[in-house]
């Protein structure tokens, strides 16, 4: 149970600390994320502003209790969305530097009505790194659900060298 209030902390300060530089994924991202989306749910709201891409599908109003660092939870609550047991929430932005958060990523934490996966892939020129936020319901449709995680930027590791052949 004390792991669980941790980590549920740490997400807390990771969807907060987007604040100073945010910015939009590139626009071949966009597309292709948009693409993606309207593929498999035609009736989705996608929003590209300043601090980046919001899609979303069967959300609703949560009332969270905060949790601090050490475990604590706030004795008072506060409006979240997030999705529906249907539904899904995905926020992508691009950030500048490394990343530097708490949180191991890429992983999936578990919060009191829904998973989030959080990620922070590095940019193509490393100078910046895009913030993956993806909260999804119990129920979301499996394919829409794959689809975007293929689609999300996601960590690119070097290609595994080859052994050479024995005898050679």
């Amino acid at each position: 149970m004390k792991m669980r209030q941790v980590i549920l902390a740490i997400a807390a300060v990771l969807m907060t600390a987007s604040v100073g530089y945010a910015a939009p994924p590139p626009e071949s991202l966009v597309r292709s994320l948009t693409a993606t989306i309207r593929k498999h749910c035609p009736d989705a709201e996608i929003e590209v502003s300043e601090q980046g891409l919001v899609a979303k599908s069967g959300t609703m109003t949560f009332a969270v209790h905060s949790r601090s660092k050490t475990g604590e939870i706030s004795p008072k609550t506060h409006e979240e969305e997030g999705p529906n047991f249907k539904g899904f929430l995905l926020r992508v932005s691009m950030q500048a530097g490394p990343y530097e958060g708490a949180a191991v990523v890429p992983q999936t934490l578990q919060g009191p009505y829904f998973p989030t996966f959080i990620d922070a892939v590095p940019t193509p020129t490393s100078d910046g790194h895009f913030w993956v936020n993806f909260s999804y319901g119990s129920r979301l449709d499996a394919d829409l659900k794959q689809a975007l995680l293929e689609t999300i930027p996601q960590k690119r590791f070097p290609a595994a060298k080859t052994l050479p052949e024995p005898g050679k």
